[in-house]
């Protein structure tokens, strides 16, 4: 569930909102009427909110608390929902927002402790002792009080450490990530090193036939002087040896070439997530998905692939605001392949700017993002790199939100690994 969140928008926000909204609303309206349901779905409204606006959520909550009061009815169930609010706002919204939303449920609390001990009217008998007068009224409301406030900083801080928590297990994760790559890069140095060892023993193999063969050559031209009979001896002789050293060459040669190969192996997609891992290290919340069935293709394809996303989060990196949200879908369907890279860069940098309230503004965002093509040197790389293999694309500003990147492979499947 939490993975679900964190990797979606508005999505969970509106899913969890309605669910409360709805879900103790209509509790409340069974337990205590019509009334209690309109304090509710204020308290139930401010889940949709916990993560992208914190500020919407803190006012009705508020308003929650004082619906409450002016309604006349006793603490909702919704009230109680609060707590639930306050940790999820501690695990997946900003600090700041979930403190401020932490006082406003402290604060809308002590407005329901303090209706509840003193403006309500309530039995003065309990087990036969009277303990609703004054001193008694004080002590509920001294009781609600602390109760409130502790289970609004419990909520919060357990909010907290599960977030707190998947960091940690995320960051365990991106280390065997880390550590498999370096692994990975330890052997192929070692691999290296030892084909330079086995290189090296070739090559003094050469050279002793190529000192073998001078040897001979020189004693030849002076024995052919003396007996004619011992040239074609010494030839058969040289001709041996030539061809030794020809195949020593052959397998120096065949030895440093695979070296090279093997240190230059180009990047492919399963290297996505360790390019991920990097951009979290560098402070952008990045996500890498892939959907669908999965095929393996041709190293020069891969290679395309990856480095169309990796000059697209170069792109995000230069000209969004630290701390954005960056998000790699790989999209496979059975001939082809979608490669999504968007980020909210643009709501990251000025979290207001989404919520413009000149209409003018928006409309000429909108039609900027429709009618205006983005292009640059980088963009029309991409495309050169798609076109060799098919594909297309497309890169567009998403309004109050951030950019967008659409690359497009109809026909990838061509370009699968011979099975």
């Amino acid at each position: 569930m939490f993975r679900w969140i964190q990797t979606r928008k508005w999505l969970p926000d509106v899913f969890i909102g309605a669910i409360f909204a709805l879900g103790l609303g209509i509790a409340d309206y069974v337990i205590q009427g019509r009334n209690a349901l309109y304090a509710s779905l204020l308290f139930g409204v401010s889940f949709f909110f916990f993560r992208e606006y914190p500020y919407i959520g803190i006012g009705f909550v508020l308003l929650g608390g004082v619906a409450t009061v002016l309604l006349a009815v006793a603490p909702t169930v919704a009230g109680f929902g609060i707590a639930f609010l306050l940790l999820l706002a501690a695990a997946f919204g900003r600090r700041v927002w979930s403190l401020g939303l932490l006082a406003a449920a402290i604060v809308s609390g002590l407005v329901l402790a303090h209706y509840a001990a003193y403006q309500t009217t309530l039995s003065t008998q309990f087990f036969g002792i009277s303990i609703y007068n004054n001193s008694g009224r004080g002590w509920l409301f001294t009781f609600l009080s602390i109760g409130i406030i502790g289970v609004s900083g419990f909520a919060w801080l357990l909010g907290g450490f599960l977030m707190e928590f998947l960091a940690q297990r995320n960051a365990s994760k991106e280390r065997d990530i880390v550590q498999r790559h370096n692994l990975r890069t330890m052997l192929e140095m070692a691999e290296q090193n030892q084909r330079f060892r086995i290189a090296s023993d070739i090559n003094d193999m050469v050279l002793e036939r190529v000192s073998a063969m001078l040897t001979l050559t020189d004693g030849a031209r002076y024995a052919a002087r003396i007996d004619a009979d011992v040239a074609p001896r010494t030839l058969d002789r040289l001709a041996e040896l030539i061809r030794e050293a020809q195949g020593e060459i052959r397998r120096l040669y065949d030895m440093l070439n695979r070296s090279v190969q093997v240190a230059a192996a180009p990047p492919n997609l399963n290297d996505l997530e360790l390019l991920a891992v990097q951009l979290r290290q560098d402070g952008y919340n990045t996500t890498v998905n892939h959907q669908g069935q999965r095929f393996a293709l041709i190293p020069s394809a891969e290679l395309a692939l990856y480095r169309i996303v990796f000059d697209a989060v170069e792109n995000v990196k230069q000209h969004a605001a630290l701390g954005c949200d960056i998000d790699i879908d790989l999209i496979w369907s059975e001939n082809g392949l979608q490669v999504l890279v968007k980020d909210n860069g643009i709501q990251a940098g000025s979290p207001a700017e989404g919520l413009d309230d000149s209409a003018e503004s928006l409309i000429r965002a909108d039609l900027e993002s429709l009618t205006q093509e983005v292009d640059g040197p980088g963009i029309r790389g991409m495309r050169e790199r798609a076109a060799l293999f098919q594909g297309s694309v497309e890169a567009h500003t998403v309004p109050g939100i951030g950019f967008t990147l659409n690359a497009i492979f109809p026909s990838i499947d061509h370009y699968r690994t011979a099975s």
